[in-house]
């Protein structure tokens, strides 16, 4: 006899990439802005399958709509990126695994994977810059090996892992996630702790930007208030 209907896993939702893409054309002011966010995205999901990815693990589509949104309030729009550095400190990595303890998280993963790999913490903010013509700059203490955009490897949670990074060198800066991302959350469990690695980051973060820059997006001024 087959397998009875309760044993079977269930497939995921099959994800239109173009009905996603169609979600911002109310952020393209003109056919060369929604020409160059769709080709982004459609170049995120043939390089990382993007779609499979938001198929698979609820909250995938969710970070992207997050992450596309932030760049068209910074910037009010996607073509004056070009050739922006931009700094992304706890950027994502390719090793992080859905957190099942951590007191940030909020249920964004439905993770069905046996070994409990998240897409959630893939560096997502950093490709999608490059791909709208950016020059992104991720860090990370995660594997970023074979990524496109120029990346550090550095443990975030120790003062001064940011020292080697020029003064006034970025024209955009963010710190995203890491302050709930599992390996984090793990390593500093106390609050107070937390706020001192939150302080750094802003310090270090208003350090590097250039006069007039642009703070995208910071967890740590959050976490400070």
């Amino acid at each position: 006899p087959g397998p009875c209907l309760g044993d079977q896993k269930p497939h995921p939702k099959r994800i239109d990439m173009q009905d996603f893409i169609n979600q911002f054309s109310r952020l393209s002011k003109t056919p060369e802005e929604q020409a160059l966010l769709s080709a982004a995205l459609n170049a995120l999901d043939e390089k990382y399958r993007l779609a499979h990815k938001m198929a698979r693990e609820t909250g995938t589509a969710e970070i992207v709509q997050q992450l596309v949104g932030r760049i068209f309030r910074a910037y009010r729009g996607f073509t004056t990126l070009r050739g922006q550095r931009i700094l992304d400190i706890a950027c994502g990595s390719n090793t992080s695994k859905a957190p099942t303890d951590s007191p940030f998280f909020k249920g964004e993963s439905s993770v069905n994977t046996s070994d409990g790999y998240s897409a959630l913490f893939e560096p997502w903010f950093c490709r999608l810059l490059l791909e709208l013509g950016a020059h992104p700059v991720g860090v990370d203490i995660g594997d970023l090996t074979g990524e496109a955009f120029e990346y550090y490897t550095a443990d975030l949670g120790q003062p001064g892992a940011l020292d080697f990074l020029p003064d006034q060198s970025f024209d955009a800066v963010q710190d995203s996630r890491l302050f709930g991302s599992p390996e984090f959350t793990r390593q500093f469990p106390d609050p107070q702790e937390r706020r001192k690695i939150a302080a750094e980051i802003w310090r270090q973060a208003r350090r590097v930007l250039k006069p007039g820059g642009i703070v995208i997006h910071s967890d740590a001024a959050v976490l400070l208030r």
